[in-house]
């Protein structure tokens, strides 16, 4: 694989010297210099310490020494310091031959944030601060980390150049962060292990879970571009993105690439983080928002893969879709309907010299003239048709760094506690200003006062003078043809432009997200390929509920009617089964080489991973499942879209039982999960930690039919963690995946 582009920038060359690497010698096993029960010198500073403690001639001698891991919360600390903001800690060791050493990686298991220095210089951190700062003593982390070893999980590792090691003794510094002195928990566990030339050992076994890095990564070609990131082994956080290099190579359609390919499409700097939310927690495949950068560091707006040009991107790694493709399939016949959803290319991806797998470059949804093509709106504009347009909102959950919103009065069924959270999208919260919010809230609210009348669907006065029908028609058919779990009350975005030019309506898309669609979720009858999904009625022990006006609209006769009009259009055209059939297998094909490595890095084809409600063993199998559904979905919908026969209660469910996915999660004091059997009998419900250990009981008992039963789980006496919820009962046995956050 070539070496990186000089256009990294000063700022990470100085942090973190040359670029990786590419080694000659090739390396015969891995050792372990530094175990995190080795014992330490460390200190719990209550002022901040002389800045020579991260050198190798600073004495420490007044220091405290115990055995690591510090840190308390998790049951893994063998040095239990408890309520601490930070604790800095320091260890030697001795290389004896350097010749012998063709590489390192630092391992360091942590909650909630690090900075780790090698020889006085810094190697490593974690959610706080910037490169080359030296937090204090009492600063907090940036955010919340938690720690993957108790959870079964592996830790951040980063490979260190082997410059960076003295030939006799060395220094290994690390200070850890907390996020609160009030904070559940604290770790700090670290490793540093070596990569040895010939056979003879001087150190340690790596522990158990150590999985060898790749420095000289293996070559391989593709008939898909090849993206390729560096970060100089930095830790990618959920937040705030990163600086780091990407290289994308792709020699046109229908020609292979190869790793050893020069970077021919893009190669420069982006910024990168985590997203995601609970996909974010549980799957090991992560997925990424990008910033494409200039030399400087500043966003520019650029073309990927014949894209048009922007800096916002996103690299979506389908994990639990083992198709690979649902959000492409819907992407697709979105924008076959006409309706703008994000542009898709099939990518393989290389981090850090390891293999990533199959991702999908998406485009992330923003007003621009080649996305959301409506005006733009600037903080001075304030008043008349300036202030009526460039606005897209969202209804999703409230994570990340810009929340910002307001919540609906109506409830989202008669008696409900629940109530919508509308977000601003554009402008985002810290750009908004207050004119602006109070308009578009009005905006929005005059609608639901429309929606709550009596005459609502009078054709005069009623909601057709407040939103764009059409494509509120276009937005359901599409959350309905994929039988979405999350539609209409997740990922659901709406947009309005100027009066002027938009009519002053509410315009519903572009659609988001459907890697729970089109048969992949075994929760609210996602898997069964009939009835409406607007129909199903989501419990009320999720509080993400859709909004009480998509079944208002659903249950109207003219929006019936509109809707089998288009219905039945459509279907000659983009929604034909053989065009969708047509589609599916090409991408398919187009993916058959690459998902052979993707699943080869990710061997999940033969195991449930949450949701699925199908496990195919294959991806023959899983693309044969994909398309008989999507056949028997179209022709169901043939049959009863128009019907009015939509029925916005509850229904029994159709399979065995049906277990909604908890709320909250991740939770701090309790989350609910609802249990509906289709036939009486024995339940028990047990909670597990992530390695397999029976925690508690849930409930246990016989459990009536056709009635909610809600599962309640306390995370009193429980850490920071993931944890397993296993349901068995009459035929059926299932699992599902929390998270207890402090």
């Amino acid at each position: 694989m070539q070496k990186y582009g000089m256009l990294f920038g000063a700022l990470v060359f100085i942090a973190f010297g040359a670029l990786l690497p590419v080694y000659g010698q090739a390396i015969d096993h891995w050792e372990t210099v530094v175990y995190d029960d080795d014992v330490w010198r460390y200190l719990v500073p209550t002022d901040e310490p002389n800045a020579a403690w991260r050198t190798l001639g600073f004495d420490d001698a007044a220091w405290n020494s115990g055995p690591g891991g510090f840190g308390y919360g998790d049951d893994d600390d063998n040095t239990v310091l408890e309520n601490i903001l930070s604790v800095y800690q320091r260890q030697t060791f001795v290389i004896n031959d350097l010749n012998r050493i063709e590489g390192a990686v630092l391992h360091v298991d942590f909650d909630d944030a690090f900075v780790a220095y090698l020889n006085g210089e810094e190697i490593a951190r974690s959610t706080i601060g910037t490169e080359g700062d030296f937090p204090s003593f009492d600063q907090p982390a940036d955010g919340l980390h938690e720690a993957d070893l108790y959870q079964g999980n592996t830790p951040f590792g980063i490979i260190v150049p082997k410059e960076r090691l003295n030939a006799g003794e060395n220094l290994l510094a690390v200070q850890t962060h907390n996020e609160s002195t009030t904070s559940s928990d604290l770790t700090s566990r670290v490793f540093f292990s070596v990569g040895v030339t010939g056979s003879g050992r001087t150190y340690s076994d790596p522990p158990d879970w150590f999985v060898a890095p790749r420095l000289n990564p293996e070559s391989f070609t593709s008939n898909l571009p090849i993206v390729v990131i560096d970060t100089q082994g930095r830790f990618i956080p959920d937040e705030p993105k990163i600086l780091a290099h990407m290289g994308i190579i792709h020699n046109g359609d229908g020609v292979r690439n190869s790793t050893d390919d020069a970077f021919n499409n893009y190669d420069g700097l982006i910024g990168i983080e985590l997203r995601g939310a609970s996909s974010q927690a549980i799957f090991p495949k992560k997925q990424f928002a990008i910033e494409t950068r200039d030399a400087d560091g500043e966003d520019q707006d650029v073309s990927l893969l014949g894209f048009p040009e922007e800096e916002d991107w996103i690299l979506q790694g389908p994990y639990s879709d083992k198709s690979l493709m649902r959000n492409v399939l819907n992407y697709h016949l979105s924008n076959q309907i006409g309706r703008y959803a994000s542009r898709t290319r099939f990518v393989e991806v290389v981090i850090n010299n390891e293999y990533q797998g199959v991702f999908v470059l998406m485009e992330r949804i923003k007003r621009d003239n080649n996305r959301v093509d409506i005006s733009t709106l600037n903080p001075d504009e304030i008043s008349g048709d300036d202030l009526t347009g460039g606005y897209i909102l969202k209804i999703d959950k409230s994570e990340g760094s810009e929340v910002g919103g307001w919540q609906s009065p109506h409830p989202t069924r008669p008696g409900s506690p629940h109530r919508v959270f509308y977000q601003y999208h554009v402008p985002r919260p810290s750009e908004i200003v207050p004119e602006q919010e109070a308009y578009i809230q009005d905006v929005v609210a005059t609608f639901e006062e429309v929606m709550v009348s009596s005459d609502f669907a009078n054709p005069e006065t009623g909601y057709a003078q407040y939103i764009d029908v059409e494509s509120a028609i276009d937005f359901a058919l599409l959350n309905e043809i994929s039988r979405n779990v999350d539609g209409y009350r997740l990922s659901t975005f709406f947009y309005k432009d100027k009066d002027s030019i938009g009519g002053g309506k509410l315009v519903f898309g572009p659609i988001w997200d459907f890697n729970l669609g089109f048969g992949n979720a075994d929760y609210y009858d996602g898997g069964s390929n009939i009835g409406f999904q607007i129909a199903i009625g989501v419990p009320e022990t999720d509080g993400l509920q859709p909004p009480f006006w998509w079944a208002k609209l659903w249950g109207d006769s003219t929006f019936q009617t509109l809707a089998l009009e288009r219905w039945q259009a459509l279907r000659q055209g983009p929604f034909h089964t053989d065009s969708v059939m047509q589609f599916i297998d090409a991408q398919a094909a187009l993916l058959n080489e690459a998902q052979a490595r993707n699943f080869e890095r990710w061997p999940v084809l033969n195991q449930y991973v949450w949701p699925n409600n199908f496990v195919g063993g294959s991806y023959a199998n899983e693309i044969s499942f994909l398309k008989n559904w999507v056949t028997e979905r179209l022709e169901w919908m043939d049959n009863n879209v128009g019907a009015q026969n939509v029925n916005t209660e509850t229904p029994l469910p159709r399979s065995a039982f049906s277990l909604t996915a908890p709320y909250p999660n991740p939770f701090t004091d309790e989350t609910t999960f609802t249990l509906s059997l289709r036939q009486s009998g024995s339940v028990e419900a047990a909670l597990y930690d992530i390695l397999g250990r029976r925690v508690r009981t849930v409930a246990t008992g016989v459990f009536e039919s056709a009635r909610l039963h809600p599962l309640t789980v306390s995370a009193e006496g429980l850490a920071s963690g993931i944890y397993l919820l296993h349901v068995s009962g009459p035929s059926f046995s299932t699992t599902r995946p929390v998270m207890v956050a402090r």
